[in-house]
């Protein structure tokens, strides 16, 4: 059985082949080739991703990236449709990779997507969508906290689930799971979503907090700012669970 990371996998490749290393993309700042040498490192070498933010592995990032922006463009993309090598978790099973890379291929396929002239929304099924919507939540509560807002999302077909302090300014954000998904990582200019903006639930003496238990609201306080297009704290926990990084041996064939 294909799983939907697969597919997604696969269908971002196909696009990268059409359009070229020099093509825009969502991502602030980055080409189709930045974009593919970012996957295919962190497929291919955690340690090395990890060096765009710990000095750790600062030099071996460096070492990584220029060896992967020096691959031929096809072999590059091919790598990247092939998938995880051995050391990485996400090549563990499906269900591993399902957890660590459904959301990260989707997103990024449409990052691509919909950068280009003449894109249109993709009908994704009930299932794909009801996939998205833990992720939904896990992004709510951060993204509200750090924005000061008190977020009410209201998923096509689903329950609605509300994120922040009930004294912020109240912003309403309703579309399919997928294009919530999008809003929450940053790409509120080009998920199909409608946003409106109310007054706050609450006054300051009974504000609180919803969305999420003592803890999960402790975490997100501290976690970093989503637009970035990085997991947030509480994804990445969930996330570390799941298995180890299992470091790439030196010397071994990127």
């Amino acid at each position: 059985m294909t799983s939907l990371a697969r597919e997604e996998r696969l269908r971002l490749a196909s696009l990268l082949r059409k359009v070229g290393p020099d093509a825009p993309t969502l991502c602030e700042g980055w080409k189709t080739r930045d974009l593919a040498v970012h996957l295919v490192m962190r497929d291919r070498d955690l340690p090395a991703i990890m060096g765009e933010h710990l000095k750790l592995f600062a030099k071996r990032h460096e070492r990584v990236d220029e060896l992967l922006r020096n691959t031929p463009w096809i072999e590059l993309v091919g790598k990247l449709a092939q998938g995880p090598t051995a050391w990485n978790p996400s090549s563990w099973g499906v269900g591993v990779d399902s957890i660590m890379n459904t959301a990260e291929f989707l997103i990024h396929h449409e990052d691509v997507r919909r950068a280009q002239p003449g894109w249109h929304v993709r009908e994704l099924g009930t299932d794909v969508q009801k996939d998205m919507l833990p992720l939904v939540r896990a992004l709510a509560l951060p993204y509200a906290l750090r924005r000061g807002l008190h977020l009410v999302l209201k998923p096509r077909g689903f329950d609605e689930l509300r994120a922040g302090r009930t004294n912020n300014s109240t912003v309403t954000v309703v579309g399919m799971p997928v294009e919530l998904l999008l809003y929450l990582f940053g790409r509120e200019k080009h998920a199909q979503v409608e946003v409106r903006e109310s007054a706050p639930l609450s006054g300051d003496d009974d504000a609180e907090v919803v969305g999420g238990t003592p803890d999960e609201i402790a975490a997100a306080e501290q976690d970093t700012d989503t637009s970035t297009g990085e997991w947030p704290m509480v994804v990445q926990q969930e996330k570390r669970k799941r298995g180890p990084i299992v470091e790439r041996p030196e010397g071994a064939e990127i």
